[in-house]
């Protein structure tokens, strides 16, 4: 029997849990992993615009404006001038440069503990076939453009 269905399986209950524990690290400051992951792309991005965010975490544009929103709200973003006045671009306000710093902080904490637990070429092994799925996935999307 092909262990396809269980690898599927594992890979989407996995993130799931994993979310999860981010979501219980996050509750505290106002956050949620769908939060987190805007405002961890607008600090690698340094500034972007909502659809640049949404195309980064292959999304929805609408999710993404009240992900936008609530991060506005919370002070952790801010809108920047534009030259093109129908795109925002944001970039993270100094709260939200702190509370980035100390939840990214909580978050490696957490990666860390988990994979403790394995061996260091298991872990290796696995980003590296999860980076080469990444890759294969986003090729297959942009075929079908």
């Amino acid at each position: 029997m092909s262990q396809l269905p269980n690898f599927r399986i594992a890979l989407i209950r996995s993130a799931r849990l994993f979310s999860d524990e981010i979501n219980t690290l996050l509750e505290p400051y106002q956050l949620n992993f769908s939060l987190w992951q805007a405002l961890y792309a607008i600090h690698q991005k340094k500034e972007c615009t909502s659809i640049e965010i949404a195309e980064e975490l292959n999304v929805s544009k609408p999710s993404i404006t009240k992900r936008m929103q609530a991060l506005e709200k919370l002070q952790l973003i801010q809108p920047l001038p534009s030259i093109d006045k129908r795109q925002k671009l944001f970039c993270l306000s100094n709260e939200g440069h702190k509370l980035y710093q100390i939840c990214a902080n909580q978050i490696d904490a957490l990666e860390e503990n988990l994979l403790s637990a394995f061996a260091e070429s298991d872990t290796e092994q696995t980003q590296h076939l999860l980076t080469q799925l990444i890759a294969t996935l986003q090729q297959r999307k942009m075929e079908q453009k």
